[in-house]
């Protein structure tokens, strides 16, 4: 049996090897081996990062043979990544403050070879961290069905603490942790407003908790959804749930936010605890197996540290028919039909979509964001199914532009979304709610990593497909891999620069064209159209000094008016003294003045930033 080889690349600056350290939270067995040490049977253990390295039999490090390396042989647990002048010795609380930078994995190494690794900043940021699976041999990074970064921004902890000031944990030194609204509720704002809102646009137009199917047809192999359900896929029975809520079905109910819960005090809500004059949502409608079904959930509940930020609230079922099982309460969600509609509602919620008016079709084109030609079913944000939404922002996570479908991006209330989950995920799509991996597109709520492409949905984890190469963890800044489409105008990177900030583009792989007219319809790397020069308005390149081809990849820092730079193949190292996030696109008529502009436009190039 081969054990799964994981490596971490230290490239963070504050902290020696000696003073980082990682704890596995979980079983770890004799065949495991960390930089060549031999592990135990115990719960937890810990080792100093300086003391893990050890030769990597992996050709594609065979340049450079020593990394920081462990090796895990069917393992499920978590991996705790901290800095400072002691390993941790327990799982940190989250809801407890402390003053020691760490990061947490969750991870799975299957006995089938099949591994999942998923970083979260659920319960707060400490460091910039990532994720990446590559092809051992070549390098090639593999698809997966998640959308978890190939590395954060570099200053992902200052620039969340500036947008939630009020959740920031300080040592003597420095800005060690931004505790996460679950971790931390006080610091955030309650959902009262947002309640409130919805008791009256809810009454009206209640909210749709639906699954959704993916169209079979017209999206891009990288978006791998094609017919898929977004809907429940089936978990182990949990006792006293009710009938047919363990198997996999679509469902369809619908949310109204109410200022009494119970007016005639029925009997089975009162004894549940919700007596007559409790506000909260009723949620009522079926499953194609369990049948018809309501959940209610209080405002109490769902203001709680646990409630809406946490995405695991208290709520109560109760059947439409006796024969599906009698009515109870939960402490939380359960893994069934209804912890995943409740998850839907929670995830909407936090999302920003429960009272946006934005429209569909017009956020779409102000943000570059390509819909393939997709319908739903409604022209606004708040009126759709919630299985489209986390379509929608599939959709948006492929092409770069999650951030622009969370909080502010939809939502010109900030009291209407989550502030944490919005901050973070304009730097990173790692988990930052409980809930983020249903943006993964699929059914199946783990994010494992598949070697084809589109991946099948496994019934369950022994069934997955086996992994190639290995997973590369990240700590600090460090190189970004950033694909640009050749039929969008500037995509932000969610790379901030800073005026001192050292950061260099390559191009590393892919080809496109401006006009497949020119170069006798060939495709082209990023150095564009050979000879053909463009310095017209309306293209990038207008200044005559960059001498830039047609097709050429462009850079910007600072939005519109900011400095451009020709990029092309590189590298190019970004030039100091300019400030904002850096964009990409093609060299091309990018409003169209001259033509077809962006729209005759193919294929996308690859480009590796290096930060530091």
């Amino acid at each position: 049996m081969v054990a799964t080889t994981f490596i971490i690349s230290n490239n963070q600056k504050t902290y020696t090897p000696e003073q980082i350290w990682v704890s596995f939270d979980g079983s770890l067995t004799t065949s495991d081996t960390v930089g060549g040490i031999a592990c135990t049977d115990a719960g937890w253990q810990s080792f100093q990062l300086s003391a893990m390295q050890a030769e990597v039999s992996l050709p594609y490090f065979s340049s450079n043979p020593l990394q920081y390396t462990f090796s895990l042989d069917n393992f499920n647990g978590r991996i705790y990544v901290n800095y400072g002048a002691a390993a941790l010795t327990a799982s940190p609380n989250p809801g407890q403050p402390g003053n020691v930078p760490y990061i947490v994995f969750e991870t799975t190494v299957l006995p089938s070879n099949s591994s999942n690794i998923d970083l979260s900043y659920v319960d707060g940021i400490s460091a910039a961290a990532g994720t990446m699976l590559r092809d051992a041999t070549t390098g090639a990074a593999l698809l997966a069905t998640s959308v978890n970064p190939v590395s954060a921004s570099p200053d992902i902890l200052s620039l969340v603490a500036a947008q939630v000031p009020d959740a920031v944990i300080r040592n003597d030194k420095e800005i060690c942790r931004v505790m996460s609204a679950s971790a931390s509720p006080s610091s955030y704002h309650d959902w009262s407003a947002l309640l409130t809102a919805l008791q009256t646009s809810t009454s009206q137009t209640p909210l749709t908790i639906a699954d959704y199917t993916s169209p079979a047809k017209g999206l891009p192999a990288k978006s791998e959804l094609n017919g898929v359900l977004f809907g429940y896929s089936g978990a182990p029975a949990i006792p006293g749930q009710l009938s047919g809520f363990d198997l996999q079905q679509s469902y369809t109910l619908t949310a109204t936010f109410q200022t009494d819960l119970n007016p005639d005090s029925d009997p089975t809500l009162t004894k549940l605890e919700i007596p007559k004059g409790t506000a909260g949502v009723l949620m009522t409608g079926s499953g194609t197996v369990s049948g018809t079904f309501s959940i209610y959930i209080t405002n109490a509940a769902m203001k709680a540290g646990t409630g809406i930020y946490g995405n695991n609230p208290a709520y109560v079922v109760v059947p439409s028919d006796s024969t599906q099982g009698s009515a109870y309460a939960t402490n939380g969600i359960y893994n069934d039909l209804s912890g995943r509609i409740v998850g839907d509602l929670m995830a909407g919620i936090v999302f920003g979509w429960s009272n946006s008016a934005t429209s569909i079709a017009d956020h779409a084109k102000k943000t570059n964001m390509n819909l393939y030609g997709m319908t739903f079913s409604s022209d606004t944000v708040s009126a759709i199914k919630t299985g489209e939404l986390f379509f929608l922002l599939s959709l948006a996570a492929t092409q770069g532009k999650l951030s622009d479908w969370i909080g502010a991006g939809i939502s010109n209330n900030p009291l209407y979304y989550d502030p944490y989950l919005y901050a973070v995920s304009q730097y990173t799509y790692a988990y930052a709610s409980g809930f983020t991996d249903r943006l993964q597109g699929f059914a199946n709520p783990d994010t494992y990593w598949y070697t084809s492409n589109p991946p099948a949905i496994p019934w369950n984890a022994q069934e997955n497909f086996p992994l190639i190469g290995f997973v590369q963890l990240t700590l600090g800044p460090t190189k970004i891999d950033y694909t640009v489409q050749a039929n969008q105008a500037w995509q932000d990177t969610g790379l901030a620069v800073q005026a001192d900030s050292k950061i260099s583009v390559t191009y590393l792989s892919g080809s496109w064209t401006a006009d497949p007219n020119t170069d006798n319809g060939s495709l082209y790397d990023a150095a564009g159209c050979p000879g053909l020069i463009m310095k017209q308005s309306g293209y990038p390149s207008v200044d005559a000094d960059l001498k830039a081809n047609m097709g050429a990849l462009m850079g910007r820092i600072g939005g519109e008016g900011g400095k451009v730079i020709l990029i092309g193949d590189g590298p190019v190292s970004l030039p100091a003294g300019y400030s904002g996030n850096l964009e990409l696109c093609i060299n091309d008529d990018l409003k169209g003045h001259y033509g077809a502009g962006l729209t005759d436009n193919q294929g996308a190039v690859c480009v590796s930033i290096q930060l530091g």
